[in-house]
């Protein structure tokens, strides 16, 4: 595949960003590329997007936003999309990183592989309103020192929506935040479609892996995993009680590719393995 023409840095210079925003209503495809000395974002505002690296696939869907390091080259394919594209001279990014806590907040490691320095998250609700909000002001007042000035206060939102408060923070303690009741719901939603591993709830709840595991000890007294797994199993449970589906296959779909860890986990939960379960409930 050739590569096409890549953004120069003198497209964006004197200023500190450039700003795309593509839509399609039909097939789509931007060939093989990569664009020297900027740092690049993506934001799918609706639809599905592909990125295709050297190193492996990101299927984006709506809400998703990710990062593009400047050395990964990718190719891109959607249809019936909607996203923006924020390019950073690459200097530009580096300083920012440089300041007081954004590294950690943006879960930066500095020296690390390229397929380890992504920055991916997913946004939902209010949450997604308000980014697309900063997005198009961004996009209406690009090329401009005011426009410098919201992208600066845009990377410093962010960082702090990636990181979320500290424990305790503005979240009484008998109450579960209202963003942890909006991933409960999205992911009782999506199992039923989707096998959603950890990282997955990471993603979804637009929070750091370490900020995700202190409120789920805090609100529901387990790990993310582990209250992952006993969703899981409910599902296996209803399984089992309303159709023939082989226990296989039924674990595979949940995404449980061990049998055994998959029967032991059953049994801990509800006193009985899989097949004996269904022998005592099966409507079949």
């Amino acid at each position: 595949m050739s590569e096409v023409r890549p953004v120069q840095l003198s497209e964006i210079r004197p200023y500190n960003y450039a700003l795309y925003r593509i839509r399609s209503g039909k097939s789509w495809t931007y060939p093989r590329h990569r664009h020297r000395d900027v740092f690049e974002f993506y934001y799918l505002f609706g639809g599905e997007l592909l990125h295709t690296l050297d190193a492996g696939r990101i299927q984006m869907r709506e809400g998703d936003f990710v990062s593009i390091a400047e050395e990964e080259y990718h190719s891109l394919s959607g249809r019936n999309f909607d996203f923006f594209n924020l390019i950073l001279p690459l200097p530009y990014w580096t300083g920012i990183l440089e300041m007081p806590g954004m590294e950690k907040a943006f879960g930066w490691t500095a020296g690390a592989e390229q397929g380890n320095r992504r920055i991916s998250t997913c946004f939902r609700g209010s949450r997604q309103v308000w980014i697309t909000e900063q997005l198009e002001q961004l996009f209406l007042y690009q090329k401009s020192e005011y426009g410098d000035l919201l992208l600066g206060g845009f990377l410093m939102n962010l960082a702090a929506e990636l990181m979320g408060p500290p424990e305790g923070a503005g979240e009484a303690s008998d109450e579960y935040p209202l963003w942890l009741k909006d991933l409960i719901m999205e992911v009782e939603n999506r199992m039923a479609v989707e096998v959603l591993t950890l990282t997955d709830l990471v993603r979804l709840s637009s929070r750091s892996a370490e900020h995700l595991a202190r409120t789920f000890r805090r609100c529901l007294g387990t790990t993310p995993s582990s209250w992952l797994n006993s969703l899981k199993l409910e599902h296996a449970a209803l399984m089992l009680e309303h159709s023939n589906t082989a226990v296989l296959d039924i674990a595979l779909s949940l995404g449980f590719e061990n049998l055994g860890y998959f029967y032991r986990l059953f049994k801990e939960n509800y006193g009985v393995p899989p097949v004996a379960y269904r022998k005592e409930r099966g409507l079949f």
